[in-house]
Order: C-alpha cells, then structure tokens, then sequence
C-alpha cells in the first residue's frame, strides 16, 4: 500500500484524497486551517468554461465540468452543486461584442450557449432582474453552476476518512525532505511523517511548499472580495454576470456579490469592513439589476486569493529531479478539482499521465 500525503485540504487536495482512498492508498491530509476554510470559502464558485483559453485549457475546464455530473451519478447525490446555469450580458458595446464573439466560439467548441431577450429572461428564468430594454440579448449558458465548497470539502474528506485516510489539520508543514525511496514531512510542531508521494495542493501557499523540496514554483495570487447580502428567499436562482457585477445565489436566503473591477482595488488587504466603500459600490451595482436588493443588510465580507501559476493555467503533475513529489495548483479548482483529483491519483498510483493533462505539466516551471 503506498503511503501520500496530501498538503491543503481545498477542493483538489480533499477531491485527490478521496480518490486516492478509494484506490487502496494510505492517506495523511495535512492543513494549516480547518479543512475548506481557506480559498475554497471565499470562491465565486462558479463551475464553468466559459472564458477558459487557450482550447487545452478549454477542454481541462469542459471536462471537469463533466466530472462533476460524472461524480454525481457515482455517489447518487451531489448536494453540492447547483446546476443552475448563467446569464451574462453588457450594456458596453465592446463588452457586448466580446460576448458574442465569446458565444460564438463556445458554439463552435460544442458548449452549449444560446441567446435570449431580456423579456423572455423574465417569463422564464429570472422574473425580478431589471434590464434596459425589453429587447436586449442576454447569453445564456445552461449547463454551467455553481458549488457550496465547504459542504463538498467536508463530503469528499468524510469519504477519504471512512477509507482509512487520516487528517492533521491547524498545522503546518516546516520541511519536506524527498529521497530516492520515500519523503519526509516536518510538521511545524516537529512531529516527522514518511511516506511514498508528497501531494501538493496548498493552493496559493503551494510555492512556499515547492521552495521546500528545492523547487521555484512562481505563482500570481490574486485577492477577489466577496459580499454576502441578505435578501428573500427565490429573489434569484441563476448565476448573473452583468456589465460591472456578478451575482448569485448562496443558501436559501442570501446572495453573494463579486466584480473583477473591485479586486484590484482591495490591494494586499485580507478583511474588508460591511461598511466599506467598495462594499456600498458593489451594493450600488446590484440594485440596477436586482431592486430587490435595495435596503437589504450585507451580512459577511470575504476576500480569497487566487492561486494562478504566473502563467495563468494548471500546474499538475510530478516534478523531474524530485522523486515523490507532485502538485495540483491552479486557478478554477472548483470546476477542475474532482477531475484532477481522479487524474493525479492515477499519475500517483500507476505512473499513467492522461493527454488532458500533457500541456499543463509542472515540469514547464523547470
């Protein structure tokens, strides 16, 4: 039975110790926070491949799509994910026009994207949204959704513990020491673990274990801010991304609000007050298309980095010149993280490199 340890227990490390479990291995996961609280709690969550290019990384983001109705139908539930699909659209006639050249080459790819106006939006899907004109064409993409990450983190790492895997969570990991027959893991509070494969999916402290095992993985995190907002229950049910907001649902009773236009704005800060400026913009945004927000209470804020390789694509797969280490880093972990999860426990367990994963080798960062 071969022994991994897994680093971060995220989307990917717990979707990557389920599998690993159910093929027979020994599992240790090993976090620093309590599993999901960290980059998988403050995420959008948006299960898509929407705006993923190149066409490889396209077809990565296509089939992890896939993996989750595949995992699904594996399990006989998915409480999880909310396939709810999405509305986009801009009133900028740049903007709009890189929506339909978008829309265009998603149809040309085989995803499935349509057009709809504005009043058969609200006959059909989203009565309580507010456009500028009965006519305006919204895109709709009805296979994408969206995942409640904490509740698939604590399903996948219930799972993995029930096959034998172990977890060491609040703490860190201080060195890691590979051999040419197995690693070694330093825990923070000097307690060492052996084992046959080091799993790295720290996500953005990933480079900080690389640097460990004597690797440069170069990363460009970037800090997103999120905004729960209290509203009644079924004011929307659909992912909405607008000209300069995104919203959806996020339990019975709230919604979660995000632009990329605010993220730069928050700078190297990881906490923003309810009462902040940009809070009250994104406030003001989201009462343009959705009065049904207006007056209603912003009950959290949350700001999570995102772990891109400076490149902007998966980083998977094992490290030449460093045997028994593996990595799994990458932006859109919650669309890839099942499918990488069952990819990387092949390449772990048989040595088996599936061609999905050829263009995003870890070996590219040399």
């Amino acid at each position: 039975m071969r022994h991994v340890i897994v680093i971060g227990a995220g989307i990917v490390g717990t979707s990557a110790a389920h599998r690993l479990s159910s093929a027979g291995a020994k599992v240790t996961i090993i976090d620093r926070d309590e599993p999901g609280n960290g980059t998988t709690s403050r995420s959008f969550a948006w299960v898509n491949a929407n705006q993923k290019t190149p066409r490889a990384y396209f077809e990565l983001n296509f089939a992890g799509m896939k993996e989750h109705d595949a995992l699904d139908q594996e399990l006989g539930s998915a409480p999880w994910l909310h396939r709810t699909g999405n509305l986009a659209w801009s009133g900028d006639a740049l903007k709009y026009d890189e929506l339909r050249r978008r829309v265009e080459r998603l149809q040309a790819w085989g995803y499935r994207a349509e057009w709809k106006n504005a009043t058969e939006v609200n006959a059909e899907l989203e009565p309580r949204l507010a456009f500028s004109g009965a006519t305006m064409r919204i895109a709709w993409f009805p296979d994408e959704s969206w995942l409640d990450g904490p509740l698939f983190v604590r399903s996948m790492l219930d799972r993995a513990v029930e096959l034998g895997a172990s977890v060491r969570s609040g703490q860190e990991v201080a060195d890691i020491t590979p051999s040419s027959d197995e690693v070694t893991v330093t825990l923070s509070d000097g307690q060492t673990l052996t084992a046959d494969a080091v799993l790295n999916c720290a996500g953005p402290g990933a480079d900080k274990i690389a640097k460990m095992v004597g690797r440069t993985l170069p990363l460009d995190p970037t800090r997103g801010l999120l905004m729960r907002v209290q509203v009644e229950p079924g004011t929307i049910s659909r992912l909405i991304h607008s000209t300069d907001v995104n919203i959806r649902p996020d339990g019975e009773d709230h919604v979660l609000v995000h632009h990329d236009s605010i993220d730069p704005l928050i700078g190297e800060r990881d906490e923003i007050p309810l009462d902040n400026e940009y809070c009250r913009e994104l406030c003001r945004r989201a009462r343009r298309i959705l009065p049904d927000i207006t007056g209603r209470a912003i009950t959290e804020t949350r700001v999570g980095i995102r772990p891109y390789p400076v490149d902007h694509i998966s980083c998977i797969g094992a490290v030449p010149g460093i045997p028994g280490y593996y990595e799994a880093v990458t932006h859109s972990g919650v669309t890839l993280g099942p499918l990488l999860g069952r990819l990387i426990t092949e390449e772990i367990l048989t040595g088996k490199v599936d061609p999905l994963l050829k263009p995003f080798r870890a070996e590219r960062f040399a």
